[in-house]
């Protein structure tokens, strides 16, 4: 995963630098969902690692489906892609160009990891204390995981804040033997 990332990063960039430039980022943003929803299917996911397929055959495939939403920046995007054998970096492109895209519009999705479901109270108060300290507007995304046994894991980006009672017992753990 990570070196899909690293090959998608510069292709993300280049889309986030002309979709702003060009004042599309919206339109960019759903050329890459679709494209990605496409590059996702398993029989595309086959074709694209068959290095016997052309890459025009490729193109062609890609360019068919994603037709109406296509101009020529895009067009070009695709091709480029295809022509580099790139197809398949298409979600790991659509999760770094939100990831531009959010930090432009001053957004940070945070995941919420609890042991139970987070009551909405909860939920409006971490929101408005991550908005305060990120200075951001702040998407929450809620998960359910029985193992962390209680309290939360909060994922911001790359950053982990484990406020859970396994993390803290693992960590006392730690400290005790080592």
């Amino acid at each position: 995963m990570a070196n899909l990332l690293s090959i998608a990063r510069p292709y993300a960039l280049a889309a986030f630098d002309s979709a702003r430039e060009a004042q599309q980022l919206p339109a960019w943003q759903a050329f890459l969902e679709a494209a990605s929803q496409v590059a996702r299917d398993s029989r595309v996911k086959t074709m694209l690692a068959m290095p016997e397929v052309l890459s025009s055959k490729q193109y062609d495939l890609f360019h068919d489906v994603l037709s109406s939403l296509l101009d020529e920046q895009r067009n070009n995007f695709l091709k480029l892609l295809a022509q580099n054998k790139r197809l398949i970096v298409l979600p790991e492109v659509l999760e770094m160009f939100n990831a531009y895209y959010a930090a432009l519009e001053k957004i940070s999705k945070v995941r919420v990891v609890t042991a139970v479901e987070a009551q909405e109270d909860f939920r409006q108060k971490l929101t408005q204390a991550l908005t305060k300290r990120l200075q951001r507007d702040v998407t929450l995304n809620c998960e359910v995981d029985p193992a962390i046994l209680g309290g939360a894991v909060i994922h911001i980006g790359d950053r982990v804040i484990d406020g859970s009672i396994r993390g803290k017992l693992s960590r006392m753990l730690q400290n005790l033997t080592g």
